[in-house]
């Protein structure tokens, strides 16, 4: 199955539920969980909510469906347009049974968010790169403890 298709449903489910979003995008990269595997996420920001979130479907075999919230505790200016950030966060990702590998099961853990993002064209744009560093446990197959260090890359919109 193509993954454009699951982005593509979970932006018209947010853009068509009448939810405001401060900023909305899309992000690419790696995983929290899952053995790393790449994929890409929508990105958003609500008005009434201090977090950036990120939703997306990391993989098809077995199912994994993953969220993270991050607060950003700074943002500050390096030069220029150029900005950097850290905060805290949360993620959680629930995985299906693929019959031969895997349990169904759980991981999430806490994470700090480190990254650069530079605003364009009136502070309507956004790009970033980001290393989310994170303690997480697992559960299904055993529980285990899990350190994981996701790198990403997006682009929101802001409106």
């Amino acid at each position: 199955m193509n993954k454009k298709i699951p982005v593509i449903l979970i932006m018209v489910f947010f853009v068509g539920s009448g939810v405001f979003a401060a900023g909305i995008g899309i992000q690419g990269g790696t995983d929290v969980a899952a053995g790393g595997k790449t994929g890409i996420d929508i990105t958003f920001k609500l008005d009434s909510v201090p977090f950036v979130f990120a939703v997306g479907i990391p993989s098809f075999s077995p199912l994994a469906v993953g969220v993270t919230a991050d607060y950003w505790i700074l943002n500050n200016n390096l030069v220029g347009p150029l900005n950097w950030y850290i905060g805290a966060g949360l993620f959680a990702q629930l995985y299906t049974d693929d019959d031969e590998h895997f349990d169904a099961g759980f991981f999430g853990g806490v994470r700090v968010p480190v990254g650069l993002n530079l605003f364009f064209a009136d502070d309507r744009f956004e790009v970033y790169l980001q290393v989310a560093p994170g303690l997480g446990i697992g559960i299904g197959n055993g529980i285990h403890p899990d350190f994981v260090i996701p790198i990403n890359y997006g682009l929101r919109f802001w409106f």
